[in-house]
């Protein structure tokens, strides 16, 4: 069973000083064509219970009529909540929130700016299935191979990860993440102070993702964080922020299908 938590907001950006995204178009045109990737992705999972859970930022009456009318064509089945407050901090705890609590098994918390490969959802449940058994352990996987974990700039990128070989893509471990994640339940439930401390706070305080979630990584196999991070190469989806177009990615190609 897979819980999906897509968290939405055409009305504002999180960082509007960081200028244009990578692909330059209006927030609600940008969540249409990510949401509509989502959606393509989960039609192609077979044999597994999906719900999804929408947690809406006060978005335009446009953004939710259109959330509605592709969830019913596909025969997805969903939830639509309006949040009364606005905000990300607010939103984003909300999200937690209801990965926690509507979560059955397995969760995949995403946010609105993320372009899904078609076998995106497919590949992250085959993944998470395949890792915890070789692990032994509940694991997270990101779904996009990002252009900054390659970068000499960060701390994160700078620290040494390990490669899994896989049939159709390979796999890294990551000591970073953002709020988009698929993981287990129990995760959430575990270390939900963590969460809790990283949604309430983020952009209030200096509290980020290092000093809240991305303590929890670790490889798997060396005694680091207690759940284990991996990231897919190829990439399962792309992040459509301002700086981080990814360089070897058809991407145009995909949202131009959509």
């Amino acid at each position: 069973m897979l819980d999906i938590v897509f968290r939405s907001c055409d009305r504002t950006d999180v960082h509007p000083e960081r200028g244009p995204r990578f692909i330059n178009v209006d927030k609600t045109t940008l969540v249409k064509k990510c949401f509509k990737s989502l959606i393509n992705s989960i039609l192609l999972v077979k044999d597994v219970d999906i719900r999804l859970w929408i947690v809406d930022d006060n978005s335009s009456e446009e953004l939710l009529t259109y959330f509605e009318k592709i969830c019913i064509a596909s025969e997805v089945v969903f939830n639509i909540e309006k949040l009364s407050h606005q905000g990300f901090n607010y939103s984003a705890l909300r999200q937690f929130e209801v990965c926690r609590d509507k979560g059955r098994e397995w969760v995949y918390s995403v946010e609105d700016d993320y372009l899904h490969f078609p076998d995106a959802i497919t590949s992250l449940i085959n993944a998470g299935v395949y890792f915890s058994k070789a692990t032994g352990r509940h694991v997270a996987i990101r779904p996009d191979d990002d252009v900054f974990t390659y970068s000499t700039n960060t701390s994160h990128a700078q620290k040494p990860c390990r490669l899994f070989l896989g049939e159709d893509r390979h796999w890294r471990t990551l000591n970073t993440c953002h709020n988009t994640l698929f993981t287990r339940v129990d995760v959430f439930k575990d270390y939900w102070e963590i969460f809790a401390a990283l949604a309430k706070y983020f952009k209030v305080t200096n509290i980020n993702e290092d000093g809240t979630i991305n303590t929890l990584w670790g490889d798997g196999v060396t005694a680091t964080g207690p759940v284990p991070l991996f990231s897919p190469i190829e990439t399962l989806a792309i992040h459509i922020s301002q700086n981080n177009k990814p360089p070897f990615v058809k991407w145009k190609k995909l949202w131009e299908s959509l």
